[in-house]
């Protein structure tokens, strides 16, 4: 029988990890959205991670969850890998390449570069894309991400903040997307995380992402959203 083409990647990438550091990781949501627009048509979700780090600052990993279409859904698989360096105490630089691969509808599949600054509560990416979800438009997204802890103990809940930034250009843009909104989309999430026994995490999110940017299938989703994260680590 043959596999499909997600699992036989993700079969390839394990082999890989096998002489890593490896952890993994199993993500529940009430609702799951990557940049501010749910990929689950706002409604719950699972998603796995595998991620090893190997010598001198490499790192891979994977991710895989059901994207849901229109009129259809599948499997999403994203695949990483990239380095971190050390710059100043304190402070870490990183680059890398993040493919995405959407096993039922092939044109959405595309592949981003990124590179970032690593703080100790906080951090900064900025990915680009010669053809975002396959539209034939070149993208960046930026991003701020920060943790801050309510209290001095590992078990303290902390407040956690995202500000994020997409801009398309080129192409043949859609026009509904470009006017009047613009080519730029922003979104922000904000909310509260807290820890559950030795390896497990508890998120409850408030989401909320503006009109405009690059065209995607995500873009019927609601633009304010409340939802309840759990991911287990093993």
């Amino acid at each position: 029988m043959l596999l499909p083409r997600p699992a036989l990647i993700a079969m390839l990438l394990a082999c890989g990890l096998a002489r890593a550091d490896v952890g993994a990781t199993l993500s529940l949501q009430t609702d799951a959205r990557d940049r501010g627009l749910s990929y689950s048509g706002n409604r719950p979700s699972a998603q796995l991670g595998l991620a090893g780090d190997f010598d001198a600052g490499w790192y891979a990993g994977m991710s895989l969850g059901e994207a849901r279409f229109a009129d259809r859904s599948g499997p999403w698989l994203r695949v990483y890998g990239g380095r971190v360096m050390s710059l100043v105490p304190g402070l870490n630089g990183e680059f890398g390449l993040l493919a995405h691969r959407f096993d039922r509808i092939r044109r959405y599949d595309f592949v981003e570069a990124y590179a970032g600054l690593l703080g100790e509560r906080w951090n900064l990416r900025v990915y680009a894309s010669p053809d975002y979800y396959g539209i034939g438009q070149r993208s960046v997204y930026a991003e701020v991400n920060g943790r801050w802890p309510l209290g001095a103990e590992a078990s303290s809940p902390a407040l956690v903040g995202h500000v994020g930034a997409l801009r398309g250009w080129g192409g043949d843009a859609v026009p509904a997307y470009t006017e009047p909104h613009g080519p730029t989309r922003t979104d922000l999430r904000a909310g509260l995380s807290w820890p559950w026994g030795g390896s497990g995490e508890w998120q409850l999110l408030w989401t909320s992402a503006s009109r405009g940017g690059p065209f995607t299938w995500t873009d019927a989703s609601r633009r304010q959203a409340v939802s309840l994260n759990f991911t287990l680590g093993f």
